[in-house]
């Protein structure tokens, strides 16, 4: 698994390059350490554990990291987390990236098996628990004869009690800014910082690793892009909504504490449905930086509309970040007129450090006679961030060559190191990059298909589909996305996907659609205007109305799930 390269110069104008800034820090535990040295007496942490100021946060991360270095625990180990949203997050993975650790979020809801394919696969020197949550029994004992390092963490657990009051074994808890000469040997740019699994499309979980070098050059860019408004400057505050084990949950952590802002800790047992808990710590805790699905903040619009509360009660709410869905009109103007926010919608695969691009939705954009409200724009590269459109021919689409389809591909640090013990699919989505001289040498392929399309009068780039889902029906290739993206232009559906499964010995093309509010939708008057307008192949040859599409643990369309409706419709 070989490193990227640091370098990235960028080109002006040109709209395939983010802007070229200098990542510097270079590593993410030094720019943690920066930041917390800078606003030592600045609330780090609120909600759940909280209050905590930055020295706080840093003296326990100091013990943490002592914890485990007094284990024989240092640079490139791999700490797995096995956690609910707590408190006490901050400090434990502060501290295992100050130890020169790697961090394996795992969320406490998954399933043991689930749970110990991780444990097996990326092969931890320790693990922790927290937030209420406790590794399955039976994994337990086979850690402890392997000798691995467990320990749960609560308010009341020894370790929690020590790092609380710094009372522990001396050999650990020496009050003390932690150097990096503490590190077995000292964090470089390149080496990994964090392991998320991701589903992969065999059904077995990838662990995908991502740089220190990444992860520093998009929290740096979140602190240029999301703490000003016109003149003023306003901390990131986030809610810690995500689950801890996607990488948006390690940006909604990691992006205040990196920047002097503040985390928004739930208590463990909050889910995301609870809106009126929801409602509450947005307003209570003056949260500034929310990130939401379009759909949630529909619901969220609704529940506050029946309830006469006005959308100025989220007033503290500086930007608001949309993402996994095309972000509907409506929902934009009803955040910008009536919350008084920017908003933004963000895109990055888990194989790079988080975000890579995004667009910024106005009244000019959304007003703009071209926009689509069924369309996911992804918009521009981030800063340091390069992005490629490839043909299935292997020919590069420039910008303006117009609305040509072709693959996203992604250059530049935030570019991660590829999938832990898995060599040739790593060797097959990281490859030489397009443009060395520019983006330091290395892409990744991301499987989106993408194109180059004008909105209000500016070239960005929009989300089509993914490779994956091509199929042939009669010998005809049929792209689902094509077929869902003319399928939610017809009048009455809000939402389609599609999915090829075999019938009578052949191949059949096969939709779902969920209607809009108070419509009813006729499905066999939907195919024959369907039919209008694609060739016949396109057609469906069943079409359902549903109340909601699946989606799988990433938040993602479940066509596995939609499959199984067609076998088993009861």
């Amino acid at each position: 698994m070989s490193a990227p390269s640091p370098v990235y110069t960028g080109r002006r104008d040109d709209l395939r390059f983010g802007p070229a800034h200098p990542v510097e820090p270079g590593t993410l535990d030094e720019l943690l350490a920066r930041t917390a040295a800078r606003v030592p007496e600045q609330t780090a942490v609120v909600g759940d554990g909280g209050p905590l100021t930055f020295a706080e946060v840093d003296r326990r991360a100091t013990a943490v990291a002592r914890y485990l270095r007094d284990r024989g625990i240092g640079t490139g180990d791999r700490v797995v987390v096995v956690a609910n949203r707590c408190g006490w997050m901050s400090a434990v993975v502060t501290g295992i990236i100050r130890a020169g650790a790697v961090y394996v979020p795992v969320d406490a809801s998954y399933p043991a098996e689930r749970v110990s394919f991780i444990f097996s696969d990326c092969e931890p020197a320790a693990a922790f628990a927290l937030g209420g949550a406790s590794l399955p029994e039976d994994l337990a004992e086979k850690l402890t004869r392997s000798g691995v390092v467990t320990a749960t963490v609560t308010d009341d657990s020894p370790l929690g009690r020590a790092l609380i009051d710094g009372s522990a074994d001396p050999a650990w808890s020496t009050v003390g800014t932690f150097t990096r000469a503490e590190q077995s040997r000292p964090l470089t740019g390149e080496d990994p910082c964090y392991i998320i699994y991701t589903s992969g499309t065999t059904g077995t979980p990838k662990g995908a690793v991502n740089t220190h070098r990444g992860v520093s050059a998009h929290m740096q860019w979140m602190g240029r892009a999301l703490t000003s408004v016109g003149d003023t400057t306003t901390p990131i505050r986030m809610l810690q909504k995500a689950p801890v084990s996607f990488d948006v949950g390690v940006g909604e952590l990691i992006g205040p504490l990196a920047t002097g802002g503040a985390v928004v800790v739930p208590p463990p047992d909050w889910w995301p449905g609870d809106v009126d808990a929801l409602v509450k710590m947005i307003a209570g805790y003056d949260v500034t930086v929310m990130s939401m699905v379009p759909s949630l903040m529909r619901v969220l619009f609704d529940v506050l509309d029946d309830l006469g509360v006005p959308l100025s009660t989220f007033s503290n709410i500086r930007h608001m970040i949309f993402g996994g869905e095309a972000v509907p009109a409506d929902i934009v103007r009803r955040s910008l007129d009536e919350i008084g926010c920017r908003v933004y919608g963000l895109y990055g695969p888990t194989e790079t450090a988080m975000d890579v691009t995004w667009v910024e939705y106005t009244h000019d954009l959304v007003g703009a006679s071209d926009f689509d409200d069924t369309a996911s724009l992804l918009g521009l590269p981030e800063d340091n961030v390069a992005c490629y459109v490839v043909t299935e021919e292997g020919t590069e689409v420039a910008p303006d060559d117009g609305d040509i389809p072709g693959e996203l591909c992604l250059a530049g640090p935030q570019v991660g190191l590829g999938y832990l013990n898995r060599p040739q699919q790593t060797a097959a989505a990281f490859v030489p990059s397009l443009h060395p001289e520019v983006d330091g040498g290395r892409m990744y392929r991301t499987g989106d298909i993408v194109a180059w399309t004008t909105v209000g009068g500016r070239r960005v780039l929009k989300f089509l589909g993914r490779i994956g889902d091509q199929v042939k029906i009669r010998g005809n290739r049929v792209e689902l996305g094509e077929v869902e993206a003319h399928l939610r232009d017809l009048p009455g559906v809000r939402q389609a996907a599609a999915v090829a499964v075999d019938q009578d010995g052949s191949r059949a093309l096969v939709a779902f659609v969920v209607a809009e509010e108070d419509a009813t939708p006729d499905v066999t008057a939907l195919a024959a205007q369907l039919g209008g307008t694609v060739p016949e192949y396109m057609v469906p040859s069943q079409i359902s109305v549903i109340t909601e599409l699946p989606v799988n643990a990433n938040g993602k369309l479940d066509r596995r799930a939609l499959a199984d409706l067609v076998q088993n419709p009861g």
